[in-house]
């Protein structure tokens, strides 16, 4: 992986009490501290503005690495959310590689599903959310929202593995779907290769992929006494405090929880092609959007001039989004502790800092 150079970050006091009591001072809240990079933080000026936000960025530049942080720093760690299945993706390419798994294996000749409608499925449909199966797949109430508490661990973990596949037997797949996000597929796909190499999952991600790519800091939340002690608090789109559990089964769906240092080597393993599983981002089936193809959930959009490699994430109370131009050499990370279902706009306007 190519060695790279990290900006200096400058702090930034971002108001004065006596300017906000007079009226004089307008800009971003006065408990908010900006750090890093100011072309980044020129972003986070327009984009994060609430008291409560505490967000990573970061752009890649060929070797230079540029970050800026809202009420955070480098030690701050982020639910990934949905994104967490392009390390879910990156694992079912390298088992592939391995033998162990073939894209065209159905899930039921792994998991006793009977005659369910999701036996018949691939795990080329689930990689590329043809699946047809529907969004929510947890448990009754396991969406409700969490109330926080300082005692995180205590919050309900989702089910385990004997959950899933009960669900999933139950869940019918609707006809005419073609692509659409479901946490099942994600969840399938990191089972089965979990499965096939006969290992747990979050050892699995950690010994062939977290691990190689030097993601340090990142864990594989399956149970709530694994949340991160440098955990930011989540919050809804509302504003509301969330509270964060363990993923249980759904971990390769939405299980992994990682600092802006861990994003970052991913971003440039996917730039220099070093990653483990590569080939879950080359483009396999179109998705609803004329431009954009999928690879095992990795996405790509096509643009003027070249390319977009991205994931976008989220949870109850966080997002979070990768995007690489791989021809350009660039890249960019946004992580932040209040969910947004597609931070697309934001992550671009990163992006667009070393566009210019």
């Amino acid at each position: 992986m190519a060695t790279h150079r990290v900006a200096r970050p400058r702090t930034v006091l971002v108001a004065a009490a006596i300017a906000a009591m007079t009226g004089c001072y307008s800009g971003q809240p006065v408990d908010q501290l900006l750090t890093g990079d100011e072309a980044l933080l020129e972003v986070a000026r327009g984009e994060f503005t609430d008291a409560y936000d505490r967000v990573a960025m970061a752009v890649i530049d060929g070797d230079e690495v540029r970050t800026a942080f809202v009420s955070a720093d480098e030690s701050t760690t982020f639910e990934l959310g949905t994104a967490t299945k392009a390390l879910t993706g990156l694992l079912l390419a390298d088992a592939i590689e391995r033998g162990e798994v073939a894209l065209d294996d159905r899930v039921g000749s792994r998991f006793e599903l009977g005659d369910a409608d999701a036996a018949a499925l691939t795990l080329r449909d689930l990689a590329t959310h043809h699946s047809g199966l529907p969004q929510s797949p947890l448990a009754p109430g396991a969406l409700d929202p969490v109330a926080s508490r300082d005692d995180r661990s205590e919050q309900p973990d989702l089910g385990g593995l004997r959950e899933l596949i009960d669900r999933v037997a139950l869940t019918p797949t609707i006809d005419g779907l073609e692509h659409h996000y479901s946490d099942f597929d994600a969840a399938l796909v990191g089972q089965s290769v979990a499965d096939a190499a006969g290992i747990r999952f979050g050892d699995l991600l950690e010994e062939r992929i977290l691990t190689p790519l030097g993601m340090a800091d990142a864990t594989v939340v399956e149970s709530g006494d694994l949340l991160p002690e440098r955990l930011a608090q989540g919050h809804d789109e509302f504003g509301r405090r969330m509270g964060s559990r363990g993923a249980g089964a759904y971990a390769p769906a939405v299980g992994v929880a990682a600092t802006v240092d861990d994003v970052v080597a991913l971003a440039e393993a996917v730039l220099d092609g070093s990653t483990p599983g590569a080939a879950a981002l080359e483009p396999i089936a179109d998705t609803r959007w004329p431009r954009t193809q999928t690879g095992y959930f990795w996405e790509v959009e096509s643009r003027e001039g070249g390319e977009v490699t991205y994931i976008l994430g989220w949870s109850q109370g966080f997002a979070s989004a990768v995007l690489v131009d791989r021809r350009a050499g660039i890249a960019a990370v946004l992580l932040s502790n209040v969910r947004d279902d597609w931070p697309w706009n934001e992550a671009n306007a990163i992006l667009d800092v070393v566009r210019e």
